[in-house]
């Protein structure tokens, strides 16, 4: 088979096999690659350098996403799932990951503070929403029992901006008890901080 290329725009090479388009790269992988001098190609050393290419864009697409914000290794796995094959993702994946653009702790850092003082969650639902990122047990349990904060005053305080006229009668306390648990508080700590909100706060402002 005949291999030929032609430049294309944003420094790509287009790759032809027998005059018939085929695939698309970088110029500067291209150049620095084993298959830039072929003329002729057979089909084992085609499926090989097919096989390369897609890690190659996988990789890019990979390093684009990691440079947008912070990705769990498995954050980039899954979306480069959607264009690639699993063998090209686990590569790009962990090619990131070796040359430091993907961190699970840097990730798991940033996530677990944003999820507490953006969204107000505890430390329960913030372990399971890491978990869900694919980030490792032990990662986990490290960047969460480094999270400061009293939990039963951050119950309070999300009372006080989110929840404070719903407990003015029975319906909407149940409600506000509920969403607060849903955000990874016990039971018994979100009882508590009711308990002592509407005693602080409820009955000093006759709400």
């Amino acid at each position: 088979m005949k291999l030929t290329v032609k430049s294309g725009r944003d420094d790509k090479i287009h790759i032809f096999i027998d005059s018939e388009y085929k695939l698309t790269v970088d110029a500067e992988y291209w150049y620095l690659s084993e298959f830039h001098l072929l003329k002729d190609i057979d089909e084992e050393t085609f499926e090989r350098m097919e096989s390369e290419i897609e890690k190659r864009r996988a990789f890019k697409k990979a390093a684009s996403l990691s440079s947008a914000r912070l990705h769990s290794r498995y954050e980039i796995y899954q979306k480069l799932l959607r264009s690639f094959s699993k063998e090209a993702s686990e590569y790009a994946a962990e090619k990131c990951e070796e040359i430091g653009l993907i961190s699970d702790r840097d990730f798991a850092e940033a996530y677990a503070s944003e999820l507490q003082s953006r969204k107000g969650m505890g430390v329960s639902r913030i372990r399971l929403e890491l978990r869900r990122k694919g980030v490792d047990p032990e990662i986990v349990q490290v960047v969460t029992d480094s999270l400061e904060g009293d939990e039963k005053q951050q119950i309070k305080d999300l009372i006080e901006r989110k929840y404070a006229r719903r407990l003015a009668d029975e319906k909407g306390k149940k409600s506000a008890f509920n969403a607060l648990v849903r955000l990874g508080y016990s039971y018994g700590d979100v009882k508590s901080a009711m308990e002592e909100y509407i005693e602080e706060y409820l009955e000093e402002n006759e709400i």
